[in-house]
């Protein structure tokens, strides 16, 4: 997964970029882009990087990103492996502050959109009441074109502005480094992590990939990703626990040696410390509300 700025193809006869896209898995890069974007998930399951948070997605995810908030979905290995079931269905919106005008949305009445623009450099994820309407004006912003496209596409924003059902991902303050070749080499670092997680590693192989020793590829890691090396990883191990624990079937010893932690009293200390609960606590919570 190579890091990169994404260049957002204008399409010559709409102000905003809008796609779906079905396909087998979802293979974006590690990347950023000068265009706000909204993202609907109808369908898909896996780990979430964005800024610097990670966490688990399923389907439904909806989400409101600012420009240049490095992020990318990733999909569970089961994805990769061709498994003729398993489906990406996604809906992105992408647009440029300007894309209806220089300071249309310094206007009073778009003022609450400006706090959206605001709230997105975290990515906002809309968990709310308001879920079913706004992913539902998303589908009808993708099914019309012309003026009634730019009406639908307002209409989104609105909701999302007064949306009161969110969380905020990443932490305040996460700048990205502009620097591409920079970008490239942390990216080395995160790929082979979200396909090792699960393995046993020592740092020198890490460092060994950006040509730093061990002391300083910490100090580098953590200038890049505001995190250490450790939580990183336990965060994409909890994350993947966090979906893992959804099924019924397997147990919570089963998760923990499937994460890539290999005792039991480690694992459920892990976890507490980085949701707030307990494993046990947190499918409890999980079948409580009805999943």
């Amino acid at each position: 997964m190579k890091a990169k700025l994404e260049k957002v193809i204008p399409n010559l006869s709409s102000s905003i970029f809008v796609k779906r896209e079905i396909v087998p898995y979802m293979d974006y890069p590690w990347h950023y882009h000068p265009e706000a974007e909204i993202i609907f998930v109808e369908r898909s399951y896996g780990i979430r990087f964005m800024g610097n948070h990670v966490g688990h997605f399923g389907d439904g995810d909806l989400m409101f990103i600012s420009p240049n908030l490095p992020h990318v979905w990733r999909n569970d290995h089961d994805f990769y492996k061709g498994d003729k079931d398993l489906m990406v269905d996604v809906y992105v919106i992408q647009f440029t502050e300007d894309a209806l005008g220089k300071n249309f949305f310094d206007i009073y009445e778009s003022a609450n959109i400006k706090k959206l623009f605001i709230l997105g450099q975290q990515g906002i994820l809309i968990k709310g009441k308001e879920h079913k309407q706004i992913s539902e004006l998303i589908k009808r912003v993708y099914n019309s074109s012309g003026f009634e496209r730019i009406i639908l596409f307002l209409e989104t924003l609105n909701a999302l502005s007064n949306a009161r059902g969110f969380t905020l991902l990443s932490g305040i303050g996460y700048t990205s480094p502009v620097n591409i070749p920079d970008k490239e080499r942390i990216n080395r670092v995160m790929s082979f992590l979200m396909e090792n997680y699960t393995k046993e590693f020592k740092l020198e192989e890490l460092a060994g990939l950006v040509n730093l020793n061990k002391a300083s590829f910490c100090r580098y890691f953590k200038s890049r990703t505001h995190k250490t090396c450790s939580q990183f990883i336990n965060e994409i191990r909890i994350a993947n626990a966090c979906k893992l624990l959804i099924n019924r079937d397997i147990t919570i010893t089963e998760i923990c040696y499937s994460t890539g932690y290999n005792n039991i009293s480690h694992f459920n200390r892990t976890f507490k410390e980085i949701t707030g609960v307990t494993a046990g606590e947190y499918a409890k919570q999980y079948l409580k509300n009805g999943a």
